[in-house]
């Protein structure tokens, strides 16, 4: 394979690389997801061997506030977009439940990867 046909390759990948890059939209709707799946499993736990008395309650605020998430994630999230894939930071706080986390993630190939979540 001739030189011009190896950068040609390169270039035609790095163009795919940036077109497939997710945007911030798209991570809100990635993030309000895996947050709603923690906060059931958290629901799912039998704590003290309460079980069905906590998990009912418990399911049904977490459905009550994952409408309210995204626009608290909109305003903690930070993008660092570097052109071919972009890292998304959420600190996300809520003291009147005493809920902190942090969560980052890579958006590449119209996906996300979580590599940092409690």
């Amino acid at each position: 394979m001739a030189r011009w046909q190896i950068a040609l390759l390169g270039i035609f990948a790095l163009c795919g690389l940036a077109l497939t890059n997710p945007d911030r939209a798209a991570y809100e709707t990635y993030a309000v997801e895996q947050i709603g799946n923690l906060a059931r499993d958290q629901c799912d736990r039998d704590p003290g061997g309460l079980g069905v008395l906590v998990q009912g309650p418990c399911r049904v605020a977490v459905a009550a506030y994952l409408p309210q998430l995204r626009p608290l994630l909109s305003a903690t999230t930070s993008r660092q977009n570097l052109f071919l894939f972009s890292i998304y930071r959420s600190d996300i706080s809520v003291p009147s439940v005493n809920f902190n986390t942090r969560i980052e993630s890579i958006g590449i190939f119209n996906r996300f990867f979580t590599y940092k979540a409690p």
